[in-house]
């Protein structure tokens, strides 16, 4: 997952293990697990006489191996499965080796497996996504009623809170779960199809072999097992790459609100952390940059799977060796992505005080909406709009400070002294502290099998209740 100095510079984090999750061992094993799932289910079916799927199996374990004659094997054969089916006939024996991988191809074997491992990874993903939502919730708790500036295009717009935006941060979460849901049931399936994809060595024995193969491995099943048919594993990278994006948004808007021009967010700072050897007074959002660079890696490799997909006829190489580099290479990303948003979740810092000295940047101008809604309940929204943003240039100017300006307007002085209290009493108006406290409640005690349903997300139920 990255050099052997990049390693050493994040071995303080917890990878709950998915640093391994393709290493060398785990992809033998998920192999042998196939070939072990394939002799059982040929065993059960009689393909196979039973016996032989019994010694087959048990010889499916990756610490049996001899990974010199697996070195030898490589560099004889070329081929990327031979030598690990050499290697298992040999401990199987003369008499039941000969049932080995029977009837089925080698991107069976390897594209299921490689499946399998990342059907493992996405369970430790589930874990942390879990954690990031229940870090969230805390915060949109805690926040719900932390007024701060609203922005649109990089510019002030209407005030919010934080916890209302991170109520946005959570719900997005949440679709992303779905869409890997859905995206999962298709993408983590058993493929027995052998040569093309037609059974053409096992025959109408095939589709049960692969049922009892997908019951054994946990895993779902193609419908037709073509080797040609790439578009499911696409949409698992594609929505692990939006739920990315949630992270990189997240990250993008902290890396740019722990700048000392803004100052409203920062990353929990461990004790010890330089930010730079020549800077001393440096402390650089060493979080965010991690998760902003492994999504772009990440966007790549979703890019490259999409323009592979296509390739044509029953099977091709360099389709395959895209499609298993590539997912490799997803999982890595994506386990750097989720480390780091957990632990900036976790730990952000928000500077409430500084959250407020930058609302009150505008002098009142960011209540221009409202303003403008109340001129339009006697004057026509469109005319207030044109009163409120003649006010708001000509106190840009320099002419004299917006509610000053706003106060010489018909019943302007009325409006400047309601805003003068919603600033006081840190008021922002709509519903952000609501928002906040539902979806900050829903994820309060949210694990990867209990994610709130899109019914129980919709505010409105709540809303009502509250009537």
């Amino acid at each position: 997952m990255g050099t052997e100095f990049n390693d050493a510079l994040t071995s303080q984090y917890d990878y709950r293990g998915l640093r391994d999750a393709l290493s060398p061992p785990a992809m033998y094993q998920a192999f042998l697990d196939v070939e072990r799932a394939v002799a059982l289910a040929q065993g059960e079916l009689r393909i196979i006489p039973a016996a032989s799927a019994q010694v087959i199996a048990d010889h499916c374990r990756h610490d049996l191996l001899d990974m010199q004659r697996l070195d030898e094997g490589y560099g004889t054969t070329r081929h990327p499965l031979m030598p690990l089916i050499n290697e298992l006939v040999r401990l199987c024996g003369p008499e039941h080796g000969g049932y080995v991988h029977w009837g089925i191809t080698t991107q069976n074997i390897i594209q299921t497996g490689l499946l399998l491992l990342c059907k493992r990874a996405q369970a430790v993903f589930d874990g942390f996504l879990a954690d990031i939502l229940r870090h969230l919730g805390r915060h949109a708790r805690t926040h719900a009623h932390t007024i701060m500036a609203g922005r649109t295009h990089y510019r002030h717009a209407v005030p919010i809170t934080f916890g209302f935006k991170v109520a946005v941060w959570i719900d997005e979460f949440l679709q992303a779960m779905d869409r890997l849901k859905e995206a999962e049931a298709r993408a983590f399936a058993v493929m027995t199809g052998g040569a093309v994809g037609c059974f053409s060595a096992l025959g109408r024995q095939g589709p049960a072999l692969q049922s009892r193969v997908a019951e054994l491995l946990g895993m779902g099943e193609m419908a037709i097992p073509s080797r040609a048919i790439r578009t499911p594993m696409c949409e698992y990278v594609n929505a692990l790459t939006l739920t990315a994006s949630v992270c990189h948004k997240i990250a993008e808007e902290l890396y740019q609100s722990s700048a000392e021009e803004y100052g409203e967010l920062n990353e929990g700072r461990v004790e010890g952390s330089i930010g730079s050897s020549t800077m001393p007074q440096k402390i650089n959002p060493i979080l965010c940059y991690g998760i902003i660079a492994n999504s772009g890696k990440l966007y790549s490799c979703a890019g490259m799977l999409m323009a592979t997909a296509y390739r044509p006829f029953e099977s091709d190489g360099s389709a395959n060796q895209m499609f298993e580099d590539g997912l490799a290479e997803v999982i890595a990303a994506m386990s750097e992505i989720l480390v780091r948003t957990e632990l900036l979740v976790r730990d952000l810092h928000v500077d409430t005080a500084r959250m407020r000295a930058n609302l009150d940047l505008s002098h009142g101008a960011i209540f221009g909406e409202f303003a403008m809604m109340q001129l339009g309940g006697t004057l026509g929204k469109h005319k207030g709009h044109e009163l409120v943003h003649e006010a708001a240039i000509a106190a840009a100017s320099g002419r004299a400070p917006f509610l000053e300006e706003l106060a010489q307007l018909p019943g302007g002085e009325a409006i400047r002294t309601a805003i003068e209290d919603r600033l006081e009493a840190g008021s922002t108006g709509g519903i952000c502290a609501e928002y906040a406290l539902h979806f900050g409640s829903l994820v309060e005690d949210v694990s990867a099998g209990t994610i709130p349903s899109v019914e129980q997300r919709r505010i409105n139920v709540s809303l009502k209740g509250d009537r």
